[in-house]
């Protein structure tokens, strides 16, 4: 912003100070006329005052200390219309208060004062809005933004989400405190933000909303490049659950998703401890700090590095310590990017198979039990016999019915139970899904109410996909 040594140094305005030199930092913005004995109340701070000099006849003392208690910038008299020198007591009350007074040749006309300093301030304002605005394409961090931000506009400022959660500032201010201003920050029709503000002297208050403005762009634009990495990381980690990521593919994606390549990798599932998508995204940015996480499955799955099983134990109850997730299961670390589909059903049916006790918890593959043992099968005969002794009867009812049990029971198990949103998915009313419910319950001996009876036919239909990829199955 500019002060009253800028506007002094305009050479042909032929101004020269006579009092108050040492308030020649005092911030311009405006130039006005008055010969008012008090034109305070109809005036804002900050600027100029010119004068022909009848409100200094009686009282000149008084008159430039009711300028500087009103927080103007200094005060200009033109000689030749009454006053050849600027009175005594008018320098003398300006050199106590630091308040710039200086005279103005009778050859310069006010409006010639009045025109520099509006275009000297449009000016810098203009520069300075370029400058602020060019702080975009600097690809800055978005504390260093806010900090040049802050020297440009002479004013302490705090960034936060519209969820209220802090950005960046460069000092602490909180909403309704003395001196600070709240400005939202606003993205189209969407409220993506709050910039707190506390002007410092030379602030320009103008710029504040400018910042206002850039700071939507800026936020619109880490949005979008979030975006597209968060899309490119799930990617990732669904081709690695659908065994689609070799070893050497995996070590050279490594390093652009924050691992090294060379450690063993084992799959989290993080469980929000409340429904909702805003309690994911939360999980999913602190596991975004971890490896590289999709949402699915009711929670926030991460591939993380650990030097082995009780390292990624470790990190799973740190992470469960610093969100205050529900809980966090945990698969067992594998070499091998081919073995990590089977980490993640771990962790999966880990949390699935732990007893709710309302305490988060880590959930480990130690937790399964004799639901390990179907984990570990490998042979094509043990996954043969258990598929056929929990599914047989609803696959055969299907075959010679036409009916939809193991395509109903896939979508009841994964909507957690939920009636509506299951039927939904079906495109099939909840009584008929009910009804199919009680049928799968008849023939399966198995009650889909309770959480183990579940888990049991949860696992049964991953496992017939596993034996039998191209089956109905394929999508369970």
């Amino acid at each position: 912003m500019l002060c009253v040594a800028d506007i002094l140094g305009i050479d042909q305005l032929e101004m020269s100070l006579v009092g108050g030199a040492a308030g020649l930092g005092r911030p311009v913005r405006w130039a006005h006329i008055s010969e008012l004995d008090d034109p305070t109340p109809w005036l804002f701070g900050g600027e100029l005052l010119l004068t022909t000099g009848r409100p200094l006849a009686e009282d000149a003392a008084g008159f430039v200390e009711r300028l500087a208690e009103s927080g103007l910038s200094g005060m200009g008299l033109g000689l030749g219309f009454g006053h050849d020198q600027m009175p005594a007591g008018a320098i003398e009350a300006a050199d106590r208060l630091d308040f710039p007074a200086f005279t103005i040749p009778y050859h310069v006309p006010f409006i010639a004062i009045t025109e520099a300093v509006f275009s000297a301030v449009a000016g810098a304002r203009v520069e300075t809005l370029e400058r602020i605005t060019a702080l975009i394409l600097d690809g800055l961090e978005l504390d260093a933004l806010l900090a040049e931000m802050a020297r440009i506009a002479d004013s302490a400022l705090a960034l936060s989400d519209a969820d209220g959660r802090p950005l960046a500032h460069t000092a602490e201010l909180a909403a309704g405190a003395t001196g600070v201003e709240s400005l939202p920050v606003v993205t189209g029709s969407r409220v993506a933000g709050e910039l707190l503000a506390r002007p410092g002297p030379r602030c320009d208050r103008q710029l504040l909303h400018h910042l206002q403005t850039v700071l939507a762009v800026e936020l619109v634009k880490r949005q979008a490049v979030s975006d597209a990495e968060r899309r490119l990381v799930g990617d990732l980690v669904e081709a690695i659950l659908a065994g689609e990521v070799s070893g050497g593919e995996l070590r050279r994606k490594a390093s652009a998703f924050g691992l090294d390549g060379e450690r063993p990798l084992a799959f989290m599932l993080i469980r929000p401890a409340e429904r909702g998508s805003r309690a994911l995204a939360e999980l999913a940015a602190h596991a975004a700090t971890l490896g590289p996480h999709t949402v699915r499955d009711g929670g926030v799955a991460v591939l993380i590095e650990a030097a082995g099983d009780g390292d990624a134990e470790q990190i799973a109850r740190r992470l469960l310590d610093q969100t205050g997730a529900g809980a966090v299961g945990v698969g067992r670390v594998r070499s091998d990017p081919a073995d990590l589909r089977a980490s993640y059903d771990e962790a999966l049916y880990a949390v699935e198979a732990r007893s709710p006790n309302g305490h988060p918890e880590v959930a480990t593959f130690r937790d399964l039990g004799s639901v390990q043992l179907l984990l570990s099968l490998q042979g094509e005969r043990g996954v043969e016999l258990f598929c056929d002794s929990t599914l047989g009867p609803l696959v055969d009812h299907d075959r010679e019915h036409g009916s939809a049990l193991i395509e109903s029971l896939r979508a009841y198990i994964q909507a957690n139970g939920r009636w509506a949103e299951a039927a939904a998915e079906l495109s099939v009313h909840r009584h008929t899904l009910r009804y199919r419910m009680r049928k799968v319950e008849e023939l399966t001996g198995r009650d889909v109410s309770s959480a183990g009876d579940r888990l049991e036919l949860w696992l049964a239909l991953r496992a017939h996909q596993l034996r039998s990829p191209r089956t109905e199955l394929e999508r369970a």
